[in-house]
């Protein structure tokens, strides 16, 4: 009898673990959950900003022949907006994707050129004219603006988190404002002479050349952005840390070939939806 109790107690403990087994795979009453091919987060990025190709620097048309062409500025920005990344596929071996992402991407710029120490005349404080050397600088400071919709695709490397993405950029500038400034440098003792037509700063050493908006300036920015990137997965949502390149292809005034573009190192996160 006991001999035959053995062999049913097996039967009976087989059974129970295919049933159990056979339930988590497929209950027609309780269908398990596809996996999400729809994430959605914020993202917050940096941006090293370099403007290239150079403008005129802005003053009087009497003034343009001696106004120098600024060529290259570059200063620190941020961006910060939402992201969308959408499975294409079966999301459980899938290595592609389209990201989408609407910003808000601050892309200022300061631009510098020094003059050389050249003789100027001037009148002394006893009425008496005399030599001396001077340095001085042209400045430039811009304050760029946008709003960016970025339309990207995603291929990942395999299965080890890292994958490649690139795609355009169309950017509306929401602000566009320059300010140029003439500084003296050197010596430190000595003032510029008013000249009605422009304001002064810093006690007479800085004159403000130009302080509004640029210049025939284009609304549109067109670019094209690439970079690699690496996913964290946790539980809940999944970490993209990024670095890119975002290449300006429009120019940012229609009279100059001056064109705005960045290196972006970012953080995606991102959450089922």
């Amino acid at each position: 009898m006991n001999t035959m109790r053995i062999p049913l107690v097996v039967v009976v403990a087989a059974l129970v673990v295919v049933a159990s087994k056979a339930q988590d795979l497929a209950n027609p009453l309780e269908p398990a959950k596809a996996p999400s091919r729809i994430f959605v987060g914020p993202v917050v990025g940096f941006n090293r900003v370099m403007q290239t190709g150079g403008f005129q620097y802005y003053a009087n048309p009497s003034d343009a022949p001696l106004c120098p062409t600024l060529e290259d500025g570059s200063a620190n920005g941020f961006f910060v907006g939402i992201n969308t990344e959408i499975i294409l596929g079966d999301p459980k071996d899938s290595r592609s994707s389209l990201i989408f992402r609407l910003l808000y991407d601050r892309l200022p710029s300061s631009f510098r050129q020094f003059n050389d120490q050249l003789p100027t005349r001037i009148i002394d404080q006893q009425g008496q004219p005399t030599t001396i050397m001077t340095s001085t600088e042209f400045a430039a400071d811009v304050v760029y603006t946008t709003i960016d919709f970025e339309a990207m695709y995603r291929f990942g490397l395999g299965t080890t988190g890292f994958g490649i993405q690139a795609g355009p950029v169309i950017s509306y500038a929401t602000q566009k404002t320059v300010t140029q400034l003439f500084n003296l440098l050197e010596p430190a003792n000595a003032q510029f002479v008013p000249d009605q037509r422009y304001e002064y700063r810093n006690f007479n050493r800085t004159a403000v050349i130009y302080d509004g908006d640029i210049p025939e300036s284009n609304a549109l920015r067109i670019g094209f952005k690439a970079g690699i990137q690496y996913e964290i997965f946790l539980r809940r949502m999944t970490i993209v840390p990024s670095l890119n390149y975002n290449f300006g292809i429009t120019n940012l005034t229609r009279n100059e070939s001056w064109r705005v573009s960045a290196i972006q190192p970012q953080v995606d996160v991102r959450f089922a939806f």
